[in-house]
């Protein structure tokens, strides 16, 4: 018997495929469906390379699991027919159609099928066990449950499976689709080449004079008034490729000037965003590329109706769950320097964007600043290169410090920030000096990083394991730091003080963390350990006076937190060293720290008090 499809259309995205298609038990092979895939109403292209696969469940029964559907690339269509188990038991119907890749999900849609009990031929027994007219009202009255109509009861047996579905994660509505389908493309012009090749873009060569490239599409997108689209890009193979700009366009005139991502807006998954104030067309992605660029590097490019940003999974299509909520593309671009020791003069990049050593890398930057920031990731390994460099160098008469002079808007991060065993800084002062004659003056000057002045950054993730230095870290911002502010996270202090100098012999009173606070300085001190070997301080600051060069309005106190942190039975010192007091009191604050010996408020002259408050929250929430 020639058997007509039924056709069905599933709105990718929607969820309000529960449409519920009426079938019978013992329908053998007697139902087949074709499923149009659509987004925003446009049939979806089905291509060769992609395969279907239907699940689903009566009544939390396993009927189907992994049975393959046929994908018809050239009606565009994924047919499923269906089989005796599918229609063994009667009652709701939940079958999944799941359209994959390769090893990736492209979509998981969902569709309902109500399955009646089987007619038996020559009776009147519309189902079995309904003997009479009766007994089918019956039925349906059984059918309708506690509503008012079928279709009610459907509607709350749909917010159930969405309930059950979104708990067990068996399908995902908040699933995106890539509408930007890249036309394969090859051009060769002022010095760069880029191809496109399945929705991948790449790059090559060194531009000789600005250049601009139209990517066409394989179909035009309309972006429709009042709704939300947002462009990423993803899969960047090296971070080399500098001086190139993605944004949508029609023809050759760009969208949005406003709406653009730069390469290394990639690097931390920053998306532009738009909003149409009317119907607008997009046909096309400019890439630009100015003057004078390497450009080594390939990407795949997401543009999506949606006010969230998806995980790119495929060049075409998204099946990743949205996780982080949408925000706007910062107006600021950052860098990323990378550190590791098996790096040497013959790595691609040495010397510009890879270096061996954390100094080297934070020596090579001196264009930092608010809309051009920095972050060096040093891989794991024991870093012992400050220890060799300084190695009997003496600090007597040296201005200055020795060690990385932590600047603004550059910051420092271990490769697993989590993991700081396995990236430890390693530095003994003592190294290349005469132990005997050793003196503190000869090292107070080392340490692995300085903040010297008024800065924003953070350092997270590193192991200091250090003695015979001016501290293991030295927080100084020098009254200069009015708007400093940084955050310490993540990181173990193994401190053995200056045990090995002759003047300090018996003296554990050095500090792990030695740190000298200015008017309105904010800083972090969070989920760290510190381990003494020779020490009895953790932490020790005191303020100081104002040597910024412009007025303060007020001189409102620096706020100081120390949170989750283990002290390991050393103290903390909140010291004032200066006359010359805030118009609001420094604020030190220990938040649910553990293995304090004591906290101490101290002053010395010319200072009459100590002009900090100091707050502790214990483990209960209970502030004192």
């Amino acid at each position: 018997m020639n058997i007509n499809h039924t056709k069905m259309t599933l709105e990718i995205n929607s969820c309000k495929n529960y449409e519920v298609l009426e079938v019978r038990q013992g329908d053998k092979k007697s139902r087949i469906i074709d499923f149009t895939f659509t987004v925003n109403g446009e049939i979806v292209d089905l291509a060769s390379t992609m395969s279907a696969k239907v699940n689903a469940t009566v009544d939390d029964v396993i009927v189907a699991e992994d049975v393959a559907a046929v994908v018809d690339t050239e009606n565009n269509v994924v047919t499923v027919t269906l089989t005796d188990t599918m229609l063994a038991l009667s009652g709701l119907c939940k079958m999944d159609i799941v359209l994959t890749e390769g090893d990736e999900i492209i979509t998981a849609e969902t569709v309902c099928l109500r399955i009646g009990k089987k007619v038996i031929n020559g009776d009147s027994k519309p189902y079995v066990g309904a003997s009479s007219i009766t007994e089918l009202m019956k039925e349906i009255a059984t059918a309708r449950g506690g509503s008012n109509s079928l279709g009610a009861r459907l509607d709350t047996v749909n917010a159930n499976l969405a309930e059950k579905a979104d708990s067990s994660e068996l399908f995902d509505v908040t699933k995106s689709i890539n509408l930007a389908n890249l036309a394969d493309y090859s051009q060769h012009q002022n010095g760069v080449t880029i191809t496109v090749s399945k929705n991948k873009i790449s790059l090559s060569g060194t531009s000789t004079s600005a250049v601009n490239f139209y990517l066409k599409l394989k179909r035009a997108v309309t972006l429709e008034k009042g709704k939300a689209y947002c462009l990423s890009l993803q899969n960047f193979a090296n971070i080399t490729n500098g001086g190139c700009v993605f944004y949508p366009a029609n023809g050759q005139t760009a969208i949005s000037s406003s709406w653009l991502l730069s390469e290394v807006s990639a690097f931390k998954n920053a998306v532009a965003t738009y909003t149409a104030t009317e119907n607008v067309t997009v046909n096309s992605i400019k890439v630009a590329v100015a003057t004078n660029r390497l450009v080594d590097n390939s990407c795949n490019l997401q543009l999506e109706q949606n006010n969230k940003k998806s995980a790119y999974a495929n060049p075409d299509f998204i099946s990743e769950r949205i996780k982080p909520e949408l925000y706007q593309a910062p107006d600021y671009t950052m860098h990323y320097l990378h550190v590791s020791n098996s790096y040497n003069e013959n790595t691609d990049g040495f010397g510009v964007t890879k270096f061996n050593s954390i100094l080297s890398a934070n020596d090579s930057i001196i264009d930092n600043n608010y809309h051009n920031r920095y972050t060096i990731i040093v891989a794991q390994g024991t870093y012992t290169d400050m220890q060799d460099r300084y190695a009997g160098m003496s600090d007597v008469g040296f201005v200055g410090y020795r060690g990385v002079m932590m600047k603004d808007y550059v910051y420092y991060e271990s490769e697993n920030i989590y993991n700081p065993q396995a990236t430890i800084i390693k530095w003994d002062g003592a190294t290349g000096f005469d132990k005997s004659t050793l003196k503190s003056a000869d090292i107070i000057k080392k340490c692995p990083f300085h903040l010297d002045s008024n800065v924003h950054t953070h350092i997270k993730g590193f192991t200091f394991d250090c003695k015979n230095i001016r501290y293991a870290l030295h927080l100084e911002s020098g009254g200069t730091g009015y708007a400093t502010e940084w955050t310490v996270a993540n990181c173990i202090f193994k401190w053995g003080g200056r045990a090995d100098c002759v003047d300090y012999s018996g003296k554990t009173t050095v500090p792990a963390l030695g740190c000298g606070h200015s008017f309105c300085e904010i800083g972090l001190i969070e989920n760290c350990k510190i381990i003494p070997i020779n020490c009895t301080v953790g932490y020790q600051n005191h303020e100081n006076a104002d040597n910024s060069d412009f007025g303060l309005s007020i001189k409102t106190g620096s706020s100081i937190t120390i949170r989750n942190c283990d002290f390991g039975n050393t103290e903390i010192q909140a010291r004032t060293l200066k006359g010359e007091y805030s118009d609001t009191p420094n604020v030190l604050t220990v938040d649910r720290c553990v293995n304090i010996s004591e906290i101490k408020k101290l002053y010395a002259a010319p200072a009459d008090h100590c002009d900090w408050i100091v707050n502790t929250i214990n483990s209960k929430n209970e502030q004192n």
